[in-house]
Formats: C-alpha cells, structure tokens, sequence
C-alpha cells in the first residue's frame, strides 16, 4: 500500500458531532442499499477498447469513493480521521473454489491501477488460508458476485471489533431493453455516513460510468 496520510478531525466543531456520537455505540450501527448503476456507455467504451469492463468499474468506483469525504472518515478509537487517498481490498475466488484477499492502490491514471491491480489479484489467487489486516483502514472492502443479479445484500459481522471501513458489492450485470446494468450494494457507517453522501456516493458514480472513458 502507499504512504498512508491522515488529518485528524476537530469532533468539537464538527457539524455531525451529535450525530456521530449517536450513532457510534450502536450495537450494529451499518446501515446500507442496493441499487443499479446504469453501465450502458461504460460497457460500450471496453468492448471497443478492449479494456476490462470490471476494472473499469472498480476503478470508477473507487475514484467516486475518494471524491466523497465521508467515504473517506475512519473512526480510531475515539477519534476520526480523514484519509488524503483511500485504496481497495478485494475478495479474490480460487481455483479451489476457497476465496483470498487482495489489496491494490488507488491510482488517477486508469492504464496504471488497472496494470497493478492485475498483479495484486494474480498473486491473491494463488494463495491459501485467509490473511487480512484489520489495521489497515484506507480502504474500501469491496466483494464481488459476479454470478448473482443481486437485489439485496447482508454482511457478516464481529460486532466486538471497531471497524467503520465502507463496504461495496458488485453483482452480475444484466443486459435489459438496450441496456448494461449493474446491481452495487453500498453499506456504510452512520455515525460517519448518513444517506445523503451514499447518495452523492451513487450519484458521482453513476455520471463517471456515463463518461465511457
């Protein structure tokens, strides 16, 4: 991973200050939706540059998460952080049908995530047994379901450990009525998100899938 930066948040004069405090001791304080990211232009783009659709979107997605500073906050024990740049970890299916972890930088040049990002599931998927490190918070937990066309989604969760990393799920992409679409699950928490920014969140991706490159 790359150099970590972080700038600590002043909770006192925090616009969210009630809210964050309201939420953080929530027994189960994520919350989270499902909906459908119209690909069409997207899809289009990478067939005709013959260009990987799902790093594509990946990357999209995490270019969207770190143009939003909400998807950004990290609770620290009793403090919250803002990351400068946050990065992915991603599930990684074997061919023993057991599944590894992967974790790969965020990058604005598209060519160069998509070539790293090649190398770090190449090498996660020759692995055994289940490695990850909780420690590490500039990231994105995104999981991939790339047989299911997915309306709903619940995660498993250690309610005793502190984590408020977002979690984003892709499923199987449907061609509907001319069409690309794509069920994402994003699920966030509220004592740093609220439904607003997961809005903006969607929205913001939505528009880059559009651009079609």
């Amino acid at each position: 991973m790359h150099t970590v930066l972080k700038d600590k948040l002043d909770l006192t004069t925090w616009k969210r200050r009630d809210h964050f405090n309201f939420f953080k001791t929530f027994h189960q304080p994520f919350w989270g939706i499902t909906t459908a990211i119209n690909c069409t232009q997207a899809y289009a783009y990478c067939k005709a540059a013959n260009v990987s659709f799902f790093m594509y979107y990946l990357y999209q997605s995490l270019s969207a998460a770190n143009s939003i500073r909400e998807f950004k906050y990290r609770m620290e024990g009793d403090d919250v952080y803002e990351y400068r740049s946050i990065s992915g970890s991603i599930t990684v299916l074997r061919n023993d049908e057991t599944f590894g972890f992967a974790y790969f930088d965020y990058n604005d040049d598209f060519n160069t995530f998509s070539k790293d990002t090649k190398l770090k599931l190449t090498a996660a998927k020759v692995t055994s047994g289940l490695r990850t490190d909780v420690n590490i918070n500039n990231v994105i937990y995104y999981s991939i379901l790339p047989g299911i066309n997915f309306t709903s989604m619940q995660h498993a969760q250690h309610l005793g450990i502190q984590s408020s990393v977002p979690m984003i799920v892709f499923g199987q992409y449907q061609h509907s009525n001319g069409q690309v679409l794509l069920p994402i699950s994003v699920h966030v928490h509220h004592a740093l998100c609220d439904g607003l920014h997961v809005e903006k969140y969607i929205k913001l991706f939505q528009s880059k899938m559009e651009l079609g490159g």
